[in-house]
């Protein structure tokens, strides 16, 4: 039976015909070892997709089945984390809501960012204040609403691909730590997904984004900026520009780019310089307990992350392969969608940049370590241009997104293997690659 196996294998004639194999390597995977067995399922749902003529599936089809026990496998996964620091602040105010309402805790009160407590609050309610179903609900949420809307809606045909980085990317699973700042990215995606197609959408989730963590006012003007920059792009495009008045504007553009230059080649060789500037900033925050701490660390400079925040391989891997992508896309035909997530690859180099240089809070950077995986979409198709706009080099597009999809998930692997050396940062009492799913149902249930 076995050579009967072989001989078939050997003799297929398109990779799309491995689905069906995989589909039970994957499930065997993933019963055994369900947050490993997560990644030949989506594996299964891409080579589906894949398919020549392949019909959008219905809303009752094998492949949400398979995206449905992703989820539930990730929920359950990432609510099994080590409850401490910043989780327990966040539980602490959960377990007072019985007494106190969303708005009456120092975070809600000071920073106006009362999206988190406002879903507790529904939790707390629906839950008979159950802790577990808090951190479960939460996790359940935010990773319906990547898996089942973001991913989709970024790349219809390659969501696969981009969820099995995203989940083989350790710092994504730190969701349960930086739970408003988790909350609030979701919903800035959330947002540019909607930024060409629907105003009152981007309005709606812009608002949900700002009031869960006020940073993401700079990705949300960001989002705006490159929507303007797109619409005089266009414009721009339709003037009649003679030869001196292209070389004038060229001439600008290409001081300007001397000028950042400059003044990033001084920031660097004075990291010093840049805690003025910024101080002189942070006294135009309007909520001023904000203002202080941010003072302070600003003035303290006490690089408290510089030990823990490195570029590792696969960061580098994937800044580089994300530039790439940017490099091999046409220019021509890009959306405002496309162009916000490339602005905002742009200024997480930076931001990484400044990490490196003054060991400030690697947070700032959490929207690229924990989300790049969605990133990927900038060299994969788009649903408005997959019918106009063919990506130039496609094949090696496709090569290096294979590339550090395996590379991605061989870390997390490892990374879970030797779960027992890291402190806090672990899930189901550091032993996750023992748990099977029984254990994963076991664990379920006895939580609830």
């Amino acid at each position: 039976m076995l050579a009967q196996t072989f001989n078939k294998l050997k003799h297929i004639q398109n990779v799309t015909q491995l689905k069906l194999p995989l589909l039970f390597f994957g499930f065997a995977v993933w019963v055994s070892f369900p947050i490993v067995g997560i990644f030949p399922l989506l594996l299964t749902i891409q080579l589906d997709l894949l398919r020549v003529n392949k019909r959008t599936s219905k809303f009752l089809s094998l492949n949400n089945l398979i995206l449905l026990l992703v989820v539930l496998t990730v929920a359950i996964y990432v609510s099994s984390f080590d409850v401490f620091a910043d989780t327990k602040v966040y539980l602490d105010i959960y377990n007072n809501l019985d007494r106190n309402s969303p708005w009456d805790n120092r975070i809600a009160q000071q920073r106006f960012e009362v999206g988190l407590f406002l879903f507790f609050s529904v939790i707390h309610y629906l839950s008979n204040e159950s802790t577990f179903w808090c951190l479960f609900a939460f996790a359940l949420f935010n990773n319906s609403i990547i898996v089942f809307y973001i991913s989709k809606k970024l790349s219809p045909r390659y969501y696969p691909t981009l969820l099995i980085i995203l989940f083989s990317t350790y710092f994504y699973y730190s969701q349960v730590f930086y739970m408003r700042q988790f909350m609030a990215l979701v919903f800035v995606l959330a947002a540019i997904i909607n930024m060409e197609s629907s105003l009152i959408l981007f309005s709606i989730f812009s608002i949900l984004a700002v009031f869960s963590h006020t940073t993401s006012v700079i990705y949300i003007f960001l989002a705006i900026f490159t929507q303007l920059v797109f619409i005089f792009s266009q414009w721009f495009k339709k003037i009649k520009w003679d030869k001196k008045d292209k070389m004038l504007v060229y001439l600008i553009l290409i001081v300007i780019l001397i000028i950042l230059i400059y003044v990033g080649l001084q920031i660097y060789d004075k990291p010093t310089v840049i805690y003025k500037y910024v101080n002189n900033i942070i006294d135009y925050v309007p909520q001023e307990q904000v203002s202080r701490s941010l003072q302070t660390r600003v003035e303290n400079n006490d690089q408290r992350d510089i030990d823990s925040f490195e570029i590792t391989i696969f960061r580098t891997i994937a800044i580089a392969s994300l530039g790439t992508f940017m490099l091999a896309r046409s220019h021509q035909k890009i959306s405002p969608k496309i162009l916000s997530l490339i602005a905002i690859y742009i200024v997480s180099l930076l931001q990484i940049l400044f990490i490196l240089v003054t060991g400030f809070n690697q947070r700032i950077v959490y929207l690229f370590l924990a989300f790049y995986g969605l990133f990927f979409c900038i060299g994969l198709d788009d649903k408005k241009l997959s019918q106009t706009n063919k990506i130039k080099n496609f094949a090696l597009v496709s090569a290096i997104t294979i590339f550090m999809a395996a590379a991605n998930v061989f870390n997390f692997t490892v990374i879970q293997v030797n779960m027992g050396d890291i402190v806090g940062w672990s899930f189901f009492d550091k032993q996750p690659m023992s748990m099977s799913l029984f254990d994963y149902i076991i664990y379920f249930w006895q939580s609830m």
